[in-house]
C-alpha cells in the first residue's frame, strides 16, 4: 500500500493530471514502462488508486487521510476519460471500470457515469450478430501463424469476458436492455465455443464473420499451446462468468464459474507442501515460470463466487494460500508491488516476457484484497 501510494501521491503536486499510465516492469529492473491511456492496461493504476481509497472507507490507511486518495484517484482518471469513445478494440472495460464505475459508485459522480456509458456504447459497436459475440481484436500473429484479414477471421479472445462487466453496468443504471442482450449473447457463445468439456479454455477463437456459429481456429496467442490451458486465460473465464452470473442470476454462467474455477485450483502446484503456484500454463513443462497476475485475478474472482454462491464455492481457504504464497515469494521491491508475472511466453510469440512485474496484478491483488475486507 505504501508503495503504490508514493508513486499515485506525485500527482498532489502537479498542475495537471497524467497522461502516461504504469504498465509493466522488466525482470530484474524495478522501474515500471509506461504507457499512454490508449494502451489496454492504462486503466489499471486509476484503478489501482481507487481501490486504495476504498480501503480507506473500510478501514483506516495510516499512509494518507480519504480525502487525498480521492483527489489523487479522481486525478489520475481524468486522462482515461477520452477513451471512452474508443472502438478500435474491445479492453473498454478494463480501461474504464477500475476508476469511473467505482467514482460513481463510491461518490455519486454522474460525470463518471456518463463516461461508462459512453464506452459501453462504444464496445456494444462491436458486436457481431452473426457470430453472436463482440470483437477482440482486428487480427492476431505469432511466428507461425497470421490472422490478418477481419473480413476472413473475426477474433474473440477468453479475456473479453473481462470487459461485459462494462455493458451490464450501464444497462443496468440506463435501462438499455440492448447493452445486456449484447452482453449475455457473447458469454453464452464464448462458453459454447472457449470452454472444453472439462472447463479448461481455449485463448482465442476465430470465427468466420459471414456464416453464422462457423468456428475457423482456436488458437493460443499467449499460452504454451493451442490445446493447452493458459492460467490467465482461465481466471479471465473464471472471473468474467462470475461477473456474468452477478448480472444475470442466470444458473448456466453460475456452473460454469464455478466449474472453470474447481479446474482452476485442480491445476495449481502444491507439490512441494509450502507454496501454491499458479504458472503460466497448467500444461508447460515443469519447473516453469509463474504468472501471479494469474494468481491474483483468480483469486479475486474465487471471491467474488464465494459472496454469490457461498455454499456452492467454498474456496476461501484456497484463495489465501494462493495469496500467502504471492506475498511471500513475488513481492517487488520496486515501482510494482509485485513480480513474477508472465505477459507472454508462448516460444512463438512475436515478443515474449516472463517472471516480471505487471499493472495488472497489482490490481487485482489489491481488490482481492479488498474483499476479504467485505467477508
Amino acid at each position: 500500500v505504501e508503495r503504490a501510494w508514493k508513486l499515485a501521491s506525485k500527482v498532489l503536486t502537479r498542475h495537471d493530471a497524467p497522461d502516461l499510465f504504469p504498465h509493466f516492469t522488466f525482470p530484474s529492473l524495478g522501474y515500471y514502462i509506461w504507457n499512454d491511456s490508449t494502451f489496454w492496461t492504462s486503466g489499471f493504476f486509476p484503478g489501482i488508486v481507487w481501490s486504495l481509497y476504498e480501503r480507506s472507507l473500510m478501514t483506516p490507511l495510516s499512509v494518507a487521510p480519504s480525502k487525498d486518495l480521492l483527489r489523487a484517484a479522481q486525478t489520475w482518471q481524468i486522462e482515461m476519460a477520452k477513451e471512452q469513445f474508443k472502438t478500435d478494440n474491445h479492453d473498454l472495460g478494463f480501461m474504464i471500470m477500475p476508476s469511473f464505475a467505482r467514482d460513481y459508485d463510491l461518490t455519486g459522480n454522474r460525470a463518471s457515469l456518463d463516461v461508462v456509458v459512453n464506452a459501453a456504447r462504444s464496445l456494444a459497436s462491436r458486436f457481431s450478430p452473426t457470430t453472436g459475440t463482440i470483437r477482440s481484436w482486428a487480427g492476431a500473429r505469432t511466428k507461425t501463424y497470421n490472422l490478418h484479414d477481419e473480413d476472413v477471421d473475426f477474433v474473440v479472445v477468453i479475456d473479453s469476458m473481462m470487459n461485459l462487466d462494462l455493458l451490464y453496468y450501464a444497462a443496468h443504471h440506463t435501462g438499455d436492455k440492448s447493452l445486456a442482450d449484447i452482453a449475455t449473447t457473447h458469454a453464452t457463445t464464448t462458453l459454447a465455443n472457449h470452454i472444453r468439456p472439462d472447463y479448461s479454455s481455449y485463448h482465442l477463437v476465430s470465427y468466420d464473420p459471414h456464416r453464422q456459429g462457423v468456428v475457423r481456429h482456436r488458437l493460443t496467442n499467449q499460452g504454451y499451446a493451442n490445446e493447452s490451458t493458459w492460467a490467465r486465460g482461465q481466471s479471465w473465464a473464471l472471473y468474467g462468468f462470475a461477473t456474468v452470473y452477478q448480472w444475470t442470476r442466470d444458473e448456466r454462467f453460475l456452473d460454469a464459474a464455478i466449474e472453470i474455477a474447481k479446474y482452476f485450483l485442480s491445476r495449481v502446484d502444491e507439490s512441494n507442501g509450502i507454496d501454491t503456484i499458479v504458472y503460466w500454463d497448467f500444461d508447460a513443462p515443469r519447473p516453469g515460470v509463474w504468472d501471479v497476475s494469474a494468481a491474483a485475478c483468480a483469486s479475486s474472482g474465487l471471491l467474488l463466487l464465494q459472496q454469490l454462491a457461498p455454499k456452492r464455492c467454498n474456496c476461501l481457504e484456497s484463495v489465501l494460500r494462493i495469496l500467502d504464497t504471492v506475498t511471500t515469494r513475488a513481492t517487488s521491491k520496486g515501482d510494482c508491488l509485485l513480480e513474477r508475472s508472465t505477459a507472454n511466453d508462448h516460444v512463438h510469440a512475436l515478443h515474449r516476457l516472463a517472471e516480471h512485474g505487471v499493472v495488472y496484478a497489482d490490481y487485482y491483488f489489491l481488490e482481492a484484497g479488498n474483499r476479504l475486507l467485505q467477508l
